[in-house]
């Protein structure tokens, strides 16, 4: 669909499922943002057929736009916020069975994929260890170059 296809049949605001990197049927990325178009599609500079949505910087190409009900909307945030609850959970369970020091990203995305949570990516990971963190359960260590993540201490 181009630019004016997709304005005629929508507006801006329409709820979308918008995939910045790669579509989930064309490989591995987790980022798939549950938002809504906050301009008119246009055609960009390179001749692609884009859209901007809300929470992200830059324009989204139409391929890796997909229009969705307010309904199917309200029920992929839904979906998104247990998973993301659940995946935090193990995350938190992992290292308390494994607390010594040194939870980098890279550490805890293999640690939610053990989980059964399916890769994630180290923006998703630090996402996490800093929601983590900015809970009470772990305390950030800066290092010189490289933060990482411990068990917070508990108070009596």
């Amino acid at each position: 669909m181009n630019a004016d296809e997709f304005n005629a049949r929508y507006r801006v605001g329409t709820p979308v499922l918008a995939y910045p990197g790669v579509r989930p049927e064309d490989g591995w990325d987790d980022e798939t943002l549950i938002t809504r178009t906050r301009s008119l599609a246009q055609v960009s500079a390179s001749g692609d057929d884009v859209v901007w949505v809300e929470g992200h910087a830059g324009y989204i190409i139409l391929t890796h736009i997909d229009p969705v009900t307010e309904e199917a909307w309200e029920q992929a945030r839904i979906d998104r916020d247990a998973t993301i609850a659940g995946r935090r959970a193990a995350l938190l369970d992992a290292i308390r069975s494994r607390p010594c020091g040194g939870w980098r990203p890279e550490r805890a995305a293999f640690a939610v994929k053990q989980a059964g949570f399916g890769p994630v990516s180290s923006r998703t990971a630090i996402g996490d260890l800093e929601a983590l963190a900015a809970e009470g359960h772990l305390t950030p260590v800066t290092e010189v170059i490289v933060r990482h993540y411990d068990l917070a201490a508990v108070s009596s």
